[in-house]
Parts: C-alpha cells; sequence; structure tokens
C-alpha cells in the first residue's frame, strides 16, 4: 500500500499490532470494556449527524458530494461562520456519547436493544463515509441503506456475536495496515489480509463465545 503518510515508528507499530491482535482474536474476552467504549462513539456519531441533518441539511449533502467527505464536514463542524451549530454539534457530540455509555452500563433487555440498535445505525454511517471515498453520493446512500437492513438485524437479534464480527473485522484492518504501511504492500496484498484475518478472527470469538454460553448454561442447569 504506497502511501505519503510517514514511516510509522517501532513503539507504534508494536502497540498497534498487539491490539490489533488481541481485537481481532479475543475482542470478546474485553466485552466489558469494548462495549462502553463502542457505545460512546456510537451515541457521538449519530448525535451529531442527527445535529447535521436538523440544522445544516443542504450544507450536509454538499459536503458529502466533495471528493474528502470528511474533511469537508470536518470543516463545517469547526467553521467560524457559525458558532452556534458549532456549540451545539459539539454539545450533542458529548450528551449522546455520555447517554449511551451510561445505558451500556445498565442490564437489561431495553438497554441493550438501545445499545444495539445506536450501534447499527454508527456502523452504517461509518460505512457510508467508507462508500463516499470511491463512489457517488447517491450509490452510496443506497447501497448503505440496503447494508443497514441485515446489520440492524443482526444487532438487535444477537449483540454479542455481532460485536465479535466487528472487532474480528476492525483488528484484522488494524493489523492489515499497520503491515501495509511498514512493508508498502500493494492493495490486494492487504485485502488478502483483511480477509484471512476477518474469517480467522471471526471464528475463533465465535468459538468462544459458543464455549462461553454453554459453560453458563451447565452452570444454570446445576
Amino acid at each position: 500500500m504506497h502511501t505519503d503518510l510517514p514511516t510509522l515508528g517501532a513503539p507504534i507499530m508494536i502497540a498497534g499490532l498487539l491490539a490489533g491482535f488481541f481485537l481481532c482474536f479475543y475482542g470478546n474476552k474485553a466485552k466489558k470494556y469494548l462495549v462502553p467504549l463502542r457505545s460512546v462513539l456510537s451515541g457521538a456519531m449519530v448525535s451529531l449527524a442527527l445535529v447535521f441533518l436538523l440544522m445544516h441539511k443542504e450544507a450536509l449533502i454538499v459536503a458529502l458530494q466533495t471528493q474528502n467527505a470528511i474533511q469537508s464536514l470536518l470543516d463545517l463542524l469547526i467553521s467560524g461562520e457559525h458558532y452556534l451549530f458549532s456549540i451545539i454539534a459539539m454539545s450533542s457530540i458529548a450528551i449522546g456519547g455520555l447517554l449511551l455509555f451510561a445505558l451500556s452500563r445498565k442490564s437489561g433487555v431495553f438497554a441493550e436493544k438501545i445499545v444495539s440498535f445506536f450501534t447499527a445505525l454508527s456502523m452504517a454511517l461509518f460505512i457510508l463515509l467508507v462508500l463516499l471515498g470511491f463512489l457517488p453520493l447517491t450509490l452510496s446512500l443506497v447501497i448503505t441503506a440496503v447494508l443497514l437492513i441485515p446489520i440492524l438485524i443482526f444487532c438487535m437479534r444477537d449483540f454479542s456475536s455481532y460485536m465479535a464480527f466487528e472487532n474480528a473485522i476492525g483488528g484484522a484492518l488494524l493489523i492489515s495496515y499497520l503491515l501495509a504501511r511498514f512493508w508498502y504492500l500493494d492493495i490486494w496484498i492487504f485485502l488478502v489480509w483483511v480477509a484471512i484475518l476477518s474469517v480467522t478472527g471471526i471464528f475463533s470469538q465465535l468459538r468462544s463465545l459458543k464455549r462461553h454460553k454453554t459453560k453458563g448454561g451447565q452452570s444454570d442447569a446445576e
């Protein structure tokens, strides 16, 4: 993966690889900590998206149609021309993240479903931002809407398994990106690494979840 970005230092490389491998293969072991962190991100992303839609819909559409949508959104967010919007947007990030974090710490079906719902929405937003780097806005929106349906169903039906999928893929992307940056690998090698690590990580975490559920069922029976 050829890039003009500076070479990563050894400490960053090692720390990133360790974090990536842990997330890819053992993410479910740290579910107690990863779910609240993921909830903060979900709440912040969805809240910010709602503020953009309600207060700056036209500017949002224009920003999403630019070559670098993320940079355009950041410029709009911190623009000195709209102080009130910037204050409300920043506040929504904090409030949304904290509210969903608090919900993720609570037990109960209702809290879990709310967290699952926002997790699915935030993943759809992430997918949309990625697609905008390669496809026009209309096509990106259509693909995102189609993908949102299975993601939402998966999240609502089995949140633990969904998080295993997401952790494995996220860890695989981090590992592959770091290796590609370090050795200047071609994009196809990067994608192959992502696919291999994602599949093995998903199977590893799902097997671990299955063993955990089996032990839990045996304990309840006793």
